[in-house]
């Protein structure tokens, strides 16, 4: 993926189709899955957000595209033409917490909206309870996973521990990969160039011997397919019905046209009242 490619990216995320917004007035919190995540699977979000509605009163959802990739690129009059669209929204809807399924939309909007405050699901998850079927549900699953922890929100202990309470929760085998938690290494999307990039792919994957990894960054989870591993997404264990059927434990591979897709339908299938 080239400069272009994230040129291509931001564009288009900018775009009303891709972008919008559905907040109430008496929102104050929404929620953020982010690009990645809403272009894998829009069941996926659709039952996210009907858990968060059950949990938090008014909660509106953005699907707006936090403009990490320009910054990825070094194109930092894009960022702030692009990202200044995402602060009016936040701004003139009032919002004073924002819930983010992704890393990177973890990271970004914290550094350039200090005045919401910026919560990682995952925590959210761990403060609210996993539905009480879910517990120990994975007990007997025959697979050890490896978990990949993102180098997006290093230093972040408590999202570290969200996501293995998490996991201990659902009775999850898993392992810790040789560099984990604030010294993991980087799964290789950050790299532009595309050999840099399966280098670091191929580099981050051979630290360990697990077949299986888990993830809680849809970018994590993409990268270390690439790199011969069968992953998921955390949240695939909770809000998939297919994975958590155990009908599997891999995501497949995706064309960039099918992510855009699902995208799509994400902001035009329905309101989310």
């Amino acid at each position: 993926m080239g400069k272009s490619s994230f040129k291509f990216h931001q564009i288009n995320s900018s775009k009303k189709i891709f972008n919008k917004s559905f907040i109430k007035e008496s929102s104050e919190i929404i929620f953020m899955p982010g690009c990645s995540l809403s272009g894998y699977n829009e069941e996926l979000i659709l039952n996210i957000y009907d858990y968060l509605r059950k949990h938090i009163k008014n909660i509106g959802i953005t699907f707006s595209c936090c403009y990490r990739p320009s910054l990825m690129i070094n194109d930092d009059n894009s960022f702030n033409k692009y990202y200044k669209k995402l602060n009016e929204t936040l701004t003139s809807n009032n919002i004073k917490e924002i819930i983010t399924a992704c890393p990177n939309c973890y990271k970004t909007v914290k550094a350039n909206s200090k005045n919401v405050k910026v919560t990682f699901l995952l925590d959210v998850i761990k403060e609210k309870g996993l539905d009480e079927f879910l517990l120990n549900h994975y007990k007997d699953l025959d697979i050890k996973f490896a978990i990949q922890d993102s180098c997006a929100i290093r230093g972040e202990n408590s999202i570290y521990e969200s996501s293995r309470y998490i996991l201990d929760s659902l009775g999850i085998d898993y392992v810790e990969f040789e560099k984990n938690r604030k010294n993991s290494n980087c799964c290789g999307a950050i790299f532009v160039d595309d050999t840099k990039k399966i280098g670091q792919i191929n580099r981050r994957c051979s630290q360990t011997n697990e077949k299986h990894v888990i993830c809680y960054c849809e970018t994590c989870t993409k990268s270390m397919i690439q790199g011969n591993k069968q992953s998921i997404h955390i949240l695939d264990l909770i809000f998939n019905k297919e994975v958590i059927n155990k009908n599997y434990f891999s995501q497949k591979n995706q064309s960039a046209m099918q992510s855009w897709k699902n995208r799509y339908k994400l902001n035009n299938r329905r309101k989310y009242e």
